[in-house]
């Protein structure tokens, strides 16, 4: 992966921006699992950043962990799991060389941060560790957004979020990528009471349905479901964009991505 955005610099304000709804989306990953998988409670999540997600399935009576490439969201993250003792813990380590042999019934990867992998090479790679990684009848949990070239506008999302009697604003700007460069530009602004606390911009690897199916196909893994974020389920090319996809190990010959 490419050297972190400044939104990542600062793990508190980042766990801020991002920490709502955590407990639900936890709440389905463990419905998923239950669908799903093997019915073991053992988790893990690469590129962990500040250990929400952990923290809101070690709540929920599962053992987890996890790794990640910052120094300073994993010192956040350790604070935050403290309490957990042993049933918790986070490691150093990148996406595309951290191997974790048969460790969890549940891996997962939300909000698109399998798309900071800027290459097919990289981004098969990761596939293959996080299979490995999978127990038997285990899933991985792969959460993107999808786009359909040529057809997705530019967007904007503005959120709010209150913290200690202060009204923050966190304004996404997405500039949708062209099939040649597979570059999504992604600008966040966070303001406050004081006025514009930060500005940060990087880009997202793109994949379409078939993109995203053909490099699915060329790893150890196969579809298990597709579910939209309104929680129906449906194809990689149904009518919802922003997708949980799970996955299951399969057997068999593997190609290569060039």
């Amino acid at each position: 992966m490419s050297r972190a955005p400044a939104l990542y610099a600062d793990p508190a304000l980042y766990d801020m921006l991002h920490r709502a709804g955590t407990r639900g989306e936890a709440a389905r990953l463990e419905r998923l699992s239950d669908r799903h998988g093997n019915g073991g409670r053992s988790a893990w999540e690469p590129a962990c950043g500040t250990g929400r997600y952990l923290a809101a399935l070690a709540a929920r009576g599962w053992t987890a962990a996890g790794y990640d490439s910052s120094r300073a969201m994993l010192a956040f993250a350790r604070r935050r799991l403290a309490r957990f003792g042993g049933r918790v813990r986070v490691v150093a380590g990148r996406m595309t060389g951290l191997r974790a042999p048969r460790c969890a019934d549940l891996v997962f990867s939300l909000i698109s941060t399998f798309r900071h992998l800027m290459s097919d090479r990289r981004a098969l790679a990761h596939l293959r560790l996080c299979a490995e990684a999978l127990r038997p009848g285990g899933i991985f949990v792969l959460g993107l957004d999808l786009t359909v070239y040529g057809a997705t506008p530019p967007d904007e999302d503005v959120w709010t979020i209150r913290q200690g009697g202060r009204t923050f604003r966190h304004i996404v700007m997405t500039l949708p990528p062209k099939r040649a460069g597979r570059r999504e530009r992604v600008i966040n602004f966070v303001t406050g009471p004081s006025g514009l606390i930060l500005r940060s911009g990087y880009d997202l690897r793109a994949y379409d349905a078939q993109q995203l199916s053909d490099l699915i196909a060329a790893s150890p893994l196969r579809v298990e479901a597709v579910y939209g974020l309104s929680g129906l389920p449906q194809g990689l090319a149904g009518p919802e964009r922003a997708l949980w996809v799970v996955l299951k190990r399969r057997r068999g010959l593997v190609n290569k991505v060039e």
